[in-house]
């Protein structure tokens, strides 16, 4: 049986301040089939899916065609009509109200003049049952919810339109293995409804997993699209940026094994001694070398976050020893870290990294206002200008000025305008928790190697990351975290990913 197409782009265009978004694109979405979408941070992805949903109107010219029909979309709820849904990338939940209340919001379940919570709260218990998900209650706060649990919220969300085009932008960065296993299986069941899937991910195995066709999208202009049986990810990769990259995820040249391994002759510039944080971190003990990249690896919930933050002053470990350069310190805030020349990248770079409202020259220059003023009350204009444009040439920013607001910044510019942020503190330690989180194939190589470039200037790096390829490719040594406690160390060349996971699951221990 044919496939019906069910929405259509012809001649798309977005241009915002300075910036052309999107450049004539002509998509068509059909029932039954996953469609799925890829390109670098900036490509035009987000922006195209916000048309679809009605969260942005396209330039004038511009057509979008539903079962034929041509319409247009001036809100979410427009786009809700036409039974449309959209799972974001970044989190749109209302945190003070319930699941069941964020479910339905928009559309709530009425009885007469009233809000229906019961059916309501009856029907999200029903969703939820069907997505084989038995920890999440309707009446929970969703504030009192993790990050991936939210996520599988906003997923109830939109399937309570019971949608004829589902939107999914990056739907499993922050899920487990199992829950994106479950998303997998709704995904089937979806296609099997005839439902039009359209799949955003920077993960490339998922889309060869779960796609059907796929679209390539480059600096806002349409490449090509095809099936997924005529490509492979090398192809795509060479597709999305333009360009080959090399992939260097388990080099062991005698060069880099050799480098690698000198980097454990030199001084000890952080050593952790017992450190323990109530039911998260037990009794982790390591040193860290001077221009070392120790990777820290894990499964969710090993405590690999938290005893970061433990060291960075976030929170305080209940017990042990820290000592920087020989000398004991224990900090009681991330300020008394940054003076004693250790910088973080945190996990969540919505929520503790960039600010949203300021502009890119602001977020750069956040860490070091106080030695830019020129006197006890104003900020050197001058000063400011030169170290954030420093920063964004150093690490190819791309912004139309410094003066936009960050979040008008694709995620891989956000961040590496967040490098510029810690790097400004002229750093001896850097703390990168999941450095490379949302962020494409492209920018990930411009982090690997910016990486790399610090640890040879004598910056020594504690990495956190729960790709591994990423651990294999940067670290020097790998240290594997089993709830909350240190169940494996591996030497480069040694390392591999059968090991880590033995060690991270809990089956092997060292």
């Amino acid at each position: 049986m044919d496939k019906q197409i069910i929405l259509e782009t012809r001649n798309v265009r977005k241009t915002f301040p300075g910036v052309t978004a999107l450049d004539g694109i002509n998509l068509v979405f059909k029932s039954g089939e996953v469609h799925a979408i890829i390109g670098e941070n900036g490509a035009g992805k987000s922006t195209l899916m916000n048309i679809l949903s009605g969260v942005y109107a396209p330039d004038a010219g511009s057509e979008i065609f539903h079962k034929g029909e041509r319409v247009e979309f001036h809100s979410t709820a427009d786009a809700a009509k036409h039974k449309i849904a959209m799972i974001h990338q970044e989190n749109s939940l209302v945190q003070h109200l319930t699941v069941y209340e964020n479910v339905f919001l928009g559309h709530f379940i009425k009885k007469g003049s009233f809000v229906d919570k019961k059916a309501m709260s009856a029907a999200t218990e029903e969703l939820l049952k069907k997505m084989h998900i038995d920890w999440i209650k309707p009446g929970m706060y969703v504030k009192n919810l993790s990050s991936s649990e939210q996520q599988l919220v906003e997923i109830i969300k939109a399937l309570s339109l019971d949608p004829e085009v589902m939107i999914l932008d990056e739907p499993t960065a922050s899920l487990t293995v199992k829950e994106t296993e479950i998303l997998m299986n709704i995904i089937r069941e979806l296609k099997e409804k005839n439902t039009a899937v359209v799949f955003i991910s920077h993960h490339l195995e998922e889309l060869f997993e779960i796609g059907d066709v796929i679209s390539v999208l480059r600096d806002g202009q349409y490449i090509g699209t095809y099936n997924l049986e005529e490509i492979d990810i090398p192809g795509l990769i060479s597709l999305m940026v333009g360009r080959e990259l090399k992939n260097n995820a388990q080099q062991k040249t005698e060069e880099e094994t050799e480098k690698r391994r000198k980097t454990k002759e030199n001084d000890v510039v952080l050593e952790v001694e017992d450190f323990c944080l109530k039911g998260k971190v037990s009794h982790v003990s390591f040193q860290l070398h001077r221009g070392e990249i120790l990777g820290f690896a894990g499964l969710v919930g090993a405590g690999r976050t938290e005893l970061m933050e433990c060291i960075y002053g976030y929170n305080r470990a209940s017990s042990g020893t820290l000592r920087v350069k020989g000398q004991k310190m224990r900090f009681k805030t991330p300020k008394n870290a940054v003076k004693n020349g250790i910088g973080m990248l945190s996990e969540d770079r919505k929520l503790n990294g960039i600010l949203p409202l300021h502009s890119v020259q602001d977020n750069i220059n956040a860490a070091v206002w106080p030695r830019m003023k020129r006197n006890l009350l104003f900020v050197s204009k001058t000063k400011e200008r030169r170290n954030s444009a420093g920063f964004i040439e150093r690490l190819n920013v791309k912004t139309p000025t410094p003066g936009v607001k960050i979040r008008t910044l694709s995620g891989g510019n956000q961040q590496k305008a967040l490098f510029g942020r810690i790097l400004s503190i002229h750093p001896e330690v850097l703390i990168l928790d999941e450095p490379t989180h949302g962020i494409d194939v492209g920018a990930k190589q411009e982090i690997y190697n910016m990486i790399h470039t610090l640890a040879d200037e004598g910056i020594s790096v504690l990495l956190v990351s729960s790709e591994l390829p990423e651990l294999i490719t940067l670290s020097h040594r790998i240290i594997v975290m089993c709830e909350g406690r240190v169940t494996g160390q591996l030497e480069f060349p040694e390392f591999n990913q059968e090991d880590i996971l033995s060690f991270a699951s809990g089956t092997a221990e060292a």
